[in-house]
């Protein structure tokens, strides 16, 4: 404080010199030590606040190096930095933990080190490129950046480092290098690569999915103006009857396993993918139709061998529809279209196949599309009628039962059997409707015959299924008064076995109701005797496939004759189908056949035909008794019996 010495000295040297009475000389100098006064306390409070200052600064150095330090020991982050030619300066232990390297170790260009010294990185993923030159334009330029997200290569791994980084300067203002944080963010980057992954995968095969397969599809039709691919389309046979058998756990273990023998039969660069359920499709980036079918081949062939999954063996099929560009489309909506086409023609001709797309094929979908529309109109307008065609006893010659059978009379294409429009009907989801008119007409028809006389109508698989269906029954067949057990249902063998959940619950419905049911074109599936045993049926129906060529086939004969001892033995009565002549009654008379129902009597006909003939008494018919049955005749079906092997244990129908 030595303003206040001299102060005083000052006044002191005034008053000495006798200047008091200067009044403006004494203001002045007291002006001025004023100044001097208050100049020092301000000059002491700045050098008090700096000095705190400083003391306060010192402490929060001391504070952020402690918590860095805590920060490179034990944050999963990491801190870095350059100097000004962009060589690794500060190696933390995180830094040199995750790069797998002692500190001493880490030293060089950054970027170099993250590659690898020996540009591994390039070398692995050379597709990738120079994945460094984003970040190297922005150091070179010296800007800063943040989150920048690249693969890098730690002891032969590759790792995913997030890097966020800013240049830094020097007191002068000079470039003296970079300072940021790193972190691996390799666990995150995998999940995201998953989650991408899953979006293109199917989960359950790892296959292409619907959308990575149209994607493909789109990619290669867009290829110039004459793209050259071939599309197929596979669907699996009988699958569905294995997840009713086994339930879908082993149903999902056969899709995989078909994933696996599909990628087996074609090569790399082919496309195979589960479109859902039991659809896969496979592109072929070739117009090579030799190319194609051959494949194909390899993939029924594949496919189709038995699968073995905890001691339970299983067979499927598959059927493939083939599409060649540009040839038969040139979009990808078209390909798939004349796939599908092909497809479904597989499927018609028997399954285990496959089929090209022809140009007819599309015509005959106008054709179907055109008989959707109509057959709508065909119910309101009264364009479906019902023939009856006689079942016919042969041990009394007797027409015992008839069998309903519908048809279409359409305005422009006149009469349409049923095989052309049930299929069209089950799709629209009026065979319901159409299965009740022709229940209704059989129940009217039956209560104007003799009580002994049974109708039978058949069922569709769809239909059977529905829960409404005993109800729907019970009420027509009450509206005509006639009895349950006057009307006879029946069901096709492959019905059976493809819908076992609802389909036998209605089953034994129908047959607590009092109506009989029967298994219809037997021989043509798969059946069993556990199958036969699980239904209960009252008739078997053997398909006209074996009635054909009885007399000429020496291997039908057997088969028939061992399918009428086996439904016999268990209480069922057997109808052959398709007899058209004497000598096919002759030998199924020899047989045992119960019945049989064929051109050899009658055709279907009308209601008033059957009307008449029962007015007129005519139901004996000439066969067995106007006919004269030569010995020759009988001896060749002797011979016939003579020369049946017993059937193995493995046959369709045992």
């Amino acid at each position: 404080m030595f303003w206040l010495p001299l102060t005083v000295g000052s006044f002191c040297a005034i008053y000495v010199s006798g200047h008091l009475d200067n009044l403006a000389f004494v203001v002045s100098l007291s002006g001025y030590t004023s100044l001097v006064f208050f100049t020092m306390v301000f000059l002491n409070r700045k050098m008090l606040e700096r000095s705190v200052n400083e003391i306060n600064l010192a402490q929060t150095g001391e504070t952020i190096r402690i918590l860095l330090r805590d920060f490179e020991e034990n944050a999963s982050d990491w801190l870095w930095e350059t100097n000004a030619m962009g060589e690794i300066k500060h190696v933390s232990p995180r830094f040199a933990e995750v790069a797998r390297q002692p500190q001493s170790a880490i030293q060089g260009d950054l970027l170099a080190f993250m590659a690898g010294a020996d540009h591994t990185l390039r070398r692995v993923y050379p597709a990738e490129g120079d994945v460094f030159e984003p970040l190297r334009r922005r150091m070179i330029a010296r800007k800063p950046f943040r989150d920048m997200v690249m693969p890098v290569n730690m002891g032969g791994e590759r790792r995913w480092w997030s890097m966020t980084g800013k240049p830094i300067e020097d007191s002068a203002g000079r470039f003296i290098g970079y300072r940021g944080v790193g972190s691996d963010v390799t666990a995150m980057h995998r999940s995201r690569e998953r989650i991408a992954y899953l979006a293109r995968h199917d989960s359950l095969t790892d296959l292409a999915n619907r959308t990575e397969f149209n994607n493909a599809l789109g990619l290669l039709m867009s290829e110039g103006a004459e793209p050259n691919a071939a599309l197929l389309c596979l669907d699996l046979d009988q699958f569905k009857a294995v997840n009713d058998s086994y339930g879908h756990g082993l149903g999902d273990s056969v899709l995989r396993a078909v994933a696996h023998r599909i990628r087996g039969a074609i090569r790399d660069r082919d496309v195979a993918a589960r479109l859902g359920g039991d659809e896969f499709s496979i592109l072929l980036p070739s117009d090579d139709e030799f190319e194609a079918t051959a494949i194909a081949d390899r993939v029924i062939d594949r496919v189709s061998r038995p699968y073995k999954f905890d001691g339970v063996i299983v067979e499927i099929g598959v059927s493939i529809g083939i599409a060649m560009a540009p040839r038969d489309g040139k979009t990808p909506e078209t390909l798939y279209r004349n796939a599908d086409l092909a497809l479904y023609r597989a499927k018609d001709a028997g399954r285990g196949t496959w089929r090209l797309f022809d140009p007819a094929m599309d015509r005959q979908l106008q054709d179907r599309r055109g008989l959707q529309r109509d057959i709508k109109s065909a119910l309101r307008e009264d364009q479906l009628f019902v023939e009856f065609q006689p079942v016919v006893a042969l041990s009394t010659r007797s027409i015992v039962g008839l069998e309903a059978l519908v048809r279409w009379e359409h305005p422009d294409r006149g009469i349409i059997p049923p095989g052309e429009f049930i299929e069209i009907a089950e799709r629209s989801g009026l065979i319901g409707a159409i299965t009740a008119f022709v229940l209704a007409e059989s129940a009217a028809l039956a209560a104007q015959l003799p009580g002994f006389m049974a109708i039978a109508v058949n069922l569709s698989p769809l239909h059977l299924r529905e829960a409404w269906l005993v109800d729907q029954v019970s009420e027509i067949i009450q509206q005509a008064g006639v009895a349950p057990e006057r009307i006879e249902f029946e069901v096709t063998e492959t019905a059976v076995l493809e819908t076992e959940g609802r389909t036998i619950d209605n089953l034994h419905r129908l047959r607590a109701l009092g109506c009989r049911i029967a298994i219809d074109d037997f021989g043509t599936g798969y059946s069993s005797l556990a199958t036969l045993s699980r239904f209960p049926f009252d008739r078997l129906k053997i398909d006209r496939s074996f009635i054909n060529d009885l007399e000429h086939n020496a291997a039908d004969a057997p088969i028939v004759k061992a399918m009428i001892d086996l439904s016999q033995t268990m209480g069922l009565r057997v109808t052959a189908e398709g007899v058209e002549t004497e000598r096919q009654a002759a030998i199924l008379t020899l047989y045992q056949c119960n019945d049989i129902q064929g051109f050899l009597y009658s055709p279907p006909v009308r209601k008033a035909q059957v009307l008449q003939l029962f007015e007129s008494g005519r139901t004996v018919t000439g066969l067995g008794v106007g006919c004269v049955e030569t010995v020759s005749m009988v001896r060749q079906a002797t011979r016939a019996r003579r020369v049946e092997q017993p059937m193995p244990q493995h046959s369709s129908f045992e």
